[in-house]
Formats: C-alpha cells, structure tokens, sequence
C-alpha cells in the first residue's frame, strides 16, 4: 500500500487524482548459503525467506555472494471520487517483480506486474471492495517490519482477487467478510514437488474469510477466520484456518508485536503460499496438512527518525501428513521452519530512508534434511 510522502495529486473534474510510489536499490550478502542467480526461483534469488533456505550438501548450500537488486521499486495511482452512493475509490499499484529473466549481464530488465487493482464504495458506516488486494486474512497492524517483501515463515501474505464487504461500528472497530480466488497454491507442484498425490484440482467455491479488528489508543486485537475447500479427482473436504493477532504500542512509539496461526488445510495462506494444503492418500482418499505458526516482534524508536527492530518467525506442517496411511506430503515438503530478523531504519528526509540489517534462516524438511543460512541487507529508498 502507498506510504505517505510526496506523492503528485491533483484534481479532475471532480476526483482527486493522485501518483506515487517509491524508487528502492536493495544489497543482499549471502553467508552459508544462497540461492542467487538460481532461475529455478521465483525472483532470482533476489527476495528468499525461511521456506527457501539450501538444504546441506546441495549446490547452493555453503556458498556466499553479493547482490543489488532495483526490482521493489513501486508506482500506484489512486483516484477517489464522490458520487450520490458514498465515496468511490480506485487503486492501481505495481512494481517490477515480474520474472522476464532479464540478465545482470547487460539490462537488468524486469517486467511490471500487478499488485493491487480495486475498486471501494464506501457508504455510511460500510464499504464494498471489489478487486485484487490483499487477503482479508491478513494483518499489517501486526506485521513485523522487514527491509524486504519476505518476512518471517508463518506470516499469511496473499494477494488475490476477492469481493469484500465491511461494517465499521467505529474508529479502528470493524468486522468484514470476504469471497476470495480459491487457488490450490502449492498443493499441485513446488521444490520437489510437495504433494504425492495432488490429483486433478476442481475449485468451484471461493475461499470464504471472516476478520473481526478492535482497537484503541495503543492496542489492537484481530481474530481471523478462513473456510475453504478442496476437490480432487472426485474427492472433496473442507479446509479451515485461524489466526489471532495483535500489537501493543509502549512508551514513546515502541510497538510488540504478536500473531498466531493455526489450521487444517491452511496451506498457502500459511506464510509466502509455500505451503502445501492438501493431497491424496495412497488409497485415493483426500487428506488435509495440520499446520501451526507464531510471529513476534518489537521496534524501539530510537528517536524521532531512528527505529531499530527486532523479530522471529516458526512454522510447522504436521508430520503424520508424511508418514502412515494418510500420507500425502513428499519427503521434500517443509517440516518445520524459523527465521529470525533485526534492521535499523533512519529516515534521513520526509521521503528518503536508509536501512541495514540481518536475517537468519532454517528450515528442516520432512525426510529430516535441513539447511540454515544468513543474509545481510541493506537499502536506500526514495518515496515519491
């Protein structure tokens, strides 16, 4: 979402017009292990969490390397116009993440993509959201801040296309209900691939989210709630998620932050969509991944420009969805995962910030093979 800065506006006729986006140059160095310039990875190896980490005694494990990457770097545009029913918003916003294979021999090149495109009616105390945007799922009020589009395993991160109705009963007090894109995710293919037996996937009903957000000055708590299901060949079951999360603001500006996460069947929504959901057994039966998660952190302000943040991560996938007769992982699919993060975050100006940082990795996988690595970070970023 768009940060406050000095974004362009104006006014057209009767809406307001407004541009902006930031320029960001981010330098990663690998130690024990990387998976830069892998093309087998979504984005080169340019953004990696926990899940991603190389296993010992693979190719990438135990290497070090240096990289600078420009791909983040963001533009949104975002008109709000009165009309007779409420307020209208429409929201674009992209960056250049696509994966066009561009070389860092000569161009760098990397493709536009789309982030978020919606439209919002809000009238009287509710609001309708029609669009792609993120999941209702989720929760930036808890979010540990990262210096990268990762973040810590078991954080829910999706965007998708969804309709999204909300009831504000007051400031920071609401309830929505959200029909979401119901895709598999990982459940059909992944590093191994992570399903035996993903089977034939037939999605005919949306994934369905409840969230419930209370806050007051320095406080807030947000309960979440996920439905979804799963067809297979000719198997079908349904599938739930929960997630309770919550900050604490303290003294001047200092936040804790808490998120827990549990479900039968969570699956993608269970941190970066690297998670397998469910598969079929050995006797065809259809069988959902147990999964659990819990995020915590705290940011100190240092000053009024000066922030330092410190976080950590841990999920895990169930392991009798690995071993006995309702098997459906692959020896492959994640077991357990931690990562844990620390970045100082100065903002020289109003619209320019500097960071560094350090992020640590691990992952262990169900056949018991592990990996662990570090990276050091650091950015400089122009918001516009």
């Amino acid at each position: 979402m768009p940060e406050k800065a000095s974004a362009f506006s104006l006014e057209v006729k009767n809406t307001q017009v407004t541009l902006g986006g930031y320029a960001k140059l981010l330098g990663n160095y690998d130690i024990n292990g990387t998976l830069n310039n892998n093309r087998d990875h979504p984005t080169d190896g340019d953004i990696i969490n926990a899940y991603d980490t190389p296993l010992d005694g693979t190719y990438y494990a135990d290497k070090e390397d240096f990289s600078m990457t420009a791909r983040e770097s963001r533009l949104y545009l975002k008109t709000v116009t009165p009309s007779d029913i409420g307020q209208i918003t429409a929201y674009v916003e992209g960056d250049f993440n696509g994966d066009v294979g561009g070389s860092g021999t000569w161009s760098n090149s990397r493709a536009f993509r789309l982030r978020h495109a919606y439209g919002k009616a809000t009238f009287g105390n509710n609001s309708i959201l029609a669009g792609q945007c993120w999941t209702t799922f989720m929760d930036f009020a808890a979010a540990v801040p990262v210096m990268d589009l990762s973040g810590d395993p078991g954080q829910p991160f999706v965007r998708q296309p969804q309709v999204r109705f909300t009831h504000s009963f007051d400031k920071g007090h609401y309830l929505a209900l959200a029909i979401e894109n119901p895709d598999r995710g990982l459940t059909a293919n992944g590093n191994g691939p992570l399903i035996a037996n993903p089977g034939n996937s037939n999605e005919t009903l949306p994934d369905v989210i409840v969230k419930y957000f209370w806050s007051i000055k320095n406080f807030h708590l947000s309960p979440k709630l996920l439905i979804r299901r799963f067809e297979l060949n000719d198997e079908s079951t349904v599938a739930y998620g929960a997630s309770l999360t919550s900050h604490i603001e303290f003294g001047k500006g200092h936040k804790i932050y808490l998120g827990l996460t549990y479900g039968d069947g969570v699956g993608r929504y269970g941190g970066l969509g690297l998670n397998g959901g469910a598969g079929l057994t050995a006797s065809g039966e259809i069988e959902t991944v147990e999964f659990s998660s819990i995020n915590a952190g705290v940011t100190i302000n240092l000053r009024h420009d000066l922030a330092w943040t410190v976080g950590c991560g841990f999920s895990k996938n169930d392991d009798k969805a690995y071993t006995g007769s309702d098997a459906v992982l692959t020896a492959n699919a994640n077991k357990e995962a931690f990562g844990w993060h620390t970045n100082l975050k100065w903002k020289i100006t109003p619209t320019i910030e500097y960071a560094a940082g350090v992020i640590g990795m691990s992952q262990e996988v169900m056949d018991g093979r592990d990996g662990d690595m570090y990276r050091v970070q650091n950015y400089i970023k122009y918001t516009f």
